[in-house]
């Protein structure tokens, strides 16, 4: 499926030029938030995005492990693959839409005493944050306000007022905002690279004036058309 296949593996492949600026600031910086807060509409890339970051600050040929001056991870390393099949001890993540209550996330906050098993860093990835109980938010509130020096949070959202300000306020808030015709113009044209696809630009741009602000969206339409 192309919203899987053509999912953004690093930085340059992120389709919202808007968050490709911040995240380009903040990996050449090297100094990064313990807390995230990625708020959004569906499919615009905020699990994406995760996930290119927890490669970038825990990849073993990059700037980040003092190799070179590049920040992109360079998915040919041995954490950069686990990362993507979802196979590093040192990323967890949670979707708080069936994993909501105290007793998830006191499990989730355990795992926050360990140190990076083979990485630089722990990366907690907490899908529909906003799921979250109070109870729960209670209890991780206090790990936001005093985490290990090793651990980066990263909560995503597409119901931002649902997230307890104090919460958020804990967090560095990036918004994703919706997916623009322009970018998902980009992204198109990223895919069209390997599959040459035959579309006037025309229907190319029908294609993404439907895609209901989503790349998500957009790319299951534009599968569909093909």
């Amino acid at each position: 499926m192309f919203y899987l296949t053509y999912r953004p593996k690093t930085i340059a492949e992120i389709d919202n030029s808007q968050i490709k600026t911040v995240f380009d600031n903040l990996l050449s910086q090297q100094h990064f938030p313990h807390a995230f807060l990625f708020i959004g509409r569906k499919g615009t890339g905020k699990t994406s995005a995760a996930r290119i970051i927890a490669k970038a600050v825990n990849c073993l040929n990059n700037s980040f492990a003092g190799k070179g001056k590049s920040y992109e991870p360079c998915n040919r390393c041995t954490n950069c693959k686990n990362i993507d099949k979802s196979a590093s001890p040192d990323v967890i993540e949670l979707d708080a839409a069936s994993n909501r209550g105290i007793d998830d996330i006191k499990n989730l906050i355990k795992e926050v005493g360990f140190l990076p098993m083979t990485g630089h860093f722990r990366l907690f990835i907490i899908d529909e944050a906003h799921m979250i109980t109070n109870e729960g938010f209670n209890a991780l509130l206090k790990t936001l306000e005093e985490p290990p020096a090793t651990a980066i949070f990263i909560l995503a959202t597409t119901n931002p007022e649902k997230v307890p300000p104090t919460i958020a306020s804990r967090c560095q808030v990036i918004n994703f905002g919706q997916a623009g015709t322009v970018d998902i113009l980009q992204m198109f044209k990223r895919i069209n690279q390997t599959e040459k696809i035959d579309f006037s630009p025309e229907m190319l741009n029908l294609i993404a004036e439907n895609s209901d602000h989503s790349f998500r969206d957009a790319s299951k339409l534009l599968e569909e058309a093909v």
